[in-house]
C-alpha cells in the first residue's frame, strides 16, 4: 500500500502529465478540422494554367482574374557542354479566334494586326542559357465570373492586372497594363464582370506614382489612395477629390507602410507607422474616416503594432494587435463612435492574417506548434480551429467573404491536370462549416 506522501507524489506527477498534454492538445494544429474540398464540375477541356489569381467577391457571386501565358514553350535540347536550352516557341492561345472570349484590348484600338504581331514574334526555335520558370512570356489576363454555379471565361485582357475592385452590387473596376504599349488602362463592368467598357477617361489623381483602388461604391463614387492620401471620384476617374491626407496627421508614408480598407460606403480605415523618423517605437496610427460626414471619426495611436485588419459584410471592421513593449496579441473590433475593445486575447500565441466574411471571423494562429486557423461564426464569443491553408508555394487559395468559401487553384504549372471544366479552368472549393 502506498504512503500518503508517495500517493501525494503520485498524484502530482499524474496532474503534471494531464497539465502537459492538455497544454500540448490546445496548441496542437493537428487535431484541427481538416477543409472539405470539392469540384463541382466534370473534367472536359485541356486545363488552362493560370498564376497571379485575384478574387473579388459580391453579393450575387465573384470576379476572379489570374495570368495565363499566350505563348507555349517546349525544350527540345540541353547542350551539356555549354548549358545552351533549345525551346520550340508556339501559340497556345488564339485571342483573335472566332469563338474566343472577347479581347478587351479591342475597345482601345481594334487593330488586330497589332496583336497578332505581339504572339507572331515570340514564336519559332530559340537557343539561350535563360531556363524558363513561371513567368509568362506573353501574359494574358483570363477574366473570370461564375455562372450557373460554375467558373466562366467572360473575357480576356493582353497584359497582367494591377488592381481590382468590385462593389457589394457587383459594380467592378480593373486597372490593367497593357503588354502592347505598357500603359495602365481602366476598364469597369456594372454586372458582375460579364461585360466590360474601357474608361478612356481615368486617370490618377496624381501623376508618376502608385496608386491603389479602395473601392466602389454603389452609387458608382471611386474610392483610390496615393502618396498618402485619399481621394475620391464620381465620374470614374475623370475628377477627383482629396478627402484625406495622412501628413497632417503625422505620419510619413515615405517611411512608414500604410494600409487602407474600405468599409461597404461607410468607412475607410487606415493604419501606419506613428513617427516621422520612421521609428516603430511610438506604435501605429489607427484612424477611421467617416464617408458620409467627410470627417475623421477616431484618430489613435497604438502601443504595438496593426497586424492586419478588416471588415465583414456587416460593416464590422476588426483589427489585430500586437501590442509593446510586452508582445501580446489580440483581436479587437472597432465601434461607430471610434472605440474598440478586445474580441480576442491569446497572449504570446501569435495572430495573423485575418480574413472577415458574412458572419464570420477567421485568422492565422500559432503557438508551440505549425500555424492554424482559428475560426469564429459569432462575432468571437466562440472559436474553433481549422487546418491552415496549403502553402502559398504549393497551392493559390481565395476566399469569397460574401459567401465563407474558399477557392484554391494550383500554384505552378506542372501540378495542373490534364482536364478542367468546360472552359479548362481547374479549381475546387470549400465552404466553412457552421
Amino acid at each position: 500500500m502506498f504512503s500518503q506522501s508517495q500517493t501525494r507524489m503520485a498524484l502530482l506527477a499524474l496532474g503534471g502529465i494531464v497539465a502537459g498534454i492538455l497544454f500540448y492538445i490546445e496548441g496542437f494544429a493537428g487535431f484541427a478540422t481538416g477543409w472539405s474540398w470539392q469540384r463541382s464540375y466534370q473534367a472536359e477541356q485541356p486545363a488552362v494554367v493560370m498564376s497571379k489569381q485575384r478574387l473579388s467577391s459580391f453579393q450575387q457571386g465573384v470576379l476572379l482574374t489570374g495570368v495565363s501565358d499566350a505563348i507555349d514553350m517546349k525544350l527540345l535540347h540541353i547542350d551539356r557542354a555549354t548549358w545552351v536550352h533549345s525551346y520550340q516557341k508556339t501559340i497556345q492561345i488564339d485571342l483573335l479566334a472566332s469563338d474566343a472570349p472577347s479581347l478587351l484590348n479591342l475597345q482601345i484600338s481594334p487593330d488586330q494586326e497589332a496583336v497578332r504581331s505581339a504572339l507572331e514574334r515570340h514564336t519559332g526555335n530559340e537557343n539561350s542559357r535563360t531556363l524558363y520558370l513561371d513567368d509568362a512570356i506573353v501574359p494574358v489576363t483570363q477574366i473570370i465570373t461564375e455562372q450557373e454555379g460554375d467558373l466562366r471565361i467572360s473575357a480576356r485582357f493582353l497584359g497582367t492586372v494591377m488592381d481590382q475592385e468590385c462593389s457589394a452590387q457587383g459594380q467592378c473596376l480593373i486597372l490593367f497594363n497593357s503588354y502592347l504599349d505598357r500603359a495602365d488602362v481602366v476598364f469597369y463592368s456594372a454586372d458582375g464582370g460579364r461585360r466590360w467598357q474601357w474608361q478612356p477617361q481615368w486617370q490618377a489623381p496624381e501623376k508618376d506614382s502608385p496608386y491603389q483602388l479602395l473601392g466602389i461604391s454603389g452609387s458608382g463614387q471611386v474610392l483610390v489612395a496615393q502618396s498618402g492620401k485619399l481621394y475620391q471620384s464620381s465620374d470614374l476617374g475623370q475628377h477627383w477629390q482629396m478627402l484625406l491626407d495622412l501628413a497632417q496627421q503625422g505620419v510619413n508614408t515615405a517611411l512608414n507602410p500604410t494600409y487602407w480598407r474600405y468599409n461597404d460606403d461607410q468607412y475607410v480605415t487606415v493604419w501606419s507607422g506613428a513617427s516621422e523618423s520612421g521609428d516603430d517605437e511610438s506604435g501605429h496610427l489607427l484612424l477611421n474616416f467617416n464617408l458620409n460626414t467627410l470627417r475623421i471619426e477616431s484618430n489613435w495611436w497604438m502601443q504595438g503594432t496593426v497586424i492586419d485588419g478588416e471588415s465583414t459584410t456587416q460593416g464590422d471592421f476588426y483589427f489585430i494587435l500586437e501590442s509593446q513593449p510586452r508582445v501580446r496579441y489580440s483581436l479587437h473590433k472597432l465601434q461607430a463612435d471610434g472605440t474598440f475593445y478586445p474580441v480576442l486575447e491569446t497572449g504570446k500565441k501569435t495572430l495573423a492574417a485575418l480574413y472577415a466574411g458574412n458572419n464570420l471571423l477567421m485568422m492565422e494562429k500559432q503557438f508551440n506548434d505549425p500555424l492554424h486557423m482559428t475560426v469564429s461564426t459569432d462575432g468571437g464569443q466562440h472559436w474553433f480551429r481549422m487546418e491552415k491553408f496549403p502553402s502559398s508555394y504549393d497551392e493559390t487559395v481565395l476566399f469569397d467573404r460574401w459567401r465563407n468559401r474558399l477557392f484554391r487553384f494550383p500554384a505552378h504549372a506542372y501540378s495542373y491536370p490534364r482536364l478542367g471544366n468546360r472552359e479548362g479552368l481547374v479549381y475546387e472549393t470549400a465552404t466553412l462549416p457552421h
